[in-house]
């Protein structure tokens, strides 16, 4: 599995969260595939390869923490996790824990 560093997966995780607004503009869904092309992760080009699932669950992971953190201040709309669907079933998967979350030590 190819590692990502930090300024990758925040620059990813800003791009999934205007994929995750568009998509909600469009009233449209996304495979795990299609967004890990729309942000990026997989160039132009480049194949699906299975650790990608979970690079683009943890980024997605990180979305939902810094929206928990800042959502309550700045009362933004929620994204909306379930428009990322499995491209077998064509439906939102277990999803990301809403629950994730920035923990300050």
């Amino acid at each position: 599995m190819e590692g990502l560093d930090i300024q990758d997966r925040l620059e990813y995780a800003r791009a999934a969260v205007a994929v995750l607004r568009a998509l909600k503009i469009k009233d449209s869904t996304m495979g795990y595939g299609e967004l890990a092309r729309a942000i990026g992760l997989i160039p132009e080009g480049g194949r699906w390869e299975p650790w990608h699932r979970q690079q683009v669950a943890d980024i997605l992971q990180l979305v939902a923490a810094a929206e928990r953190q800042g959502h309550a201040k700045t009362g933004a709309e929620p994204l909306d996790f379930a428009r990322i669907v499995t491209a077998e079933t064509g439906k939102a998967g277990a999803g990301v824990g809403k629950n994730s979350e920035i923990v300050r030590e």
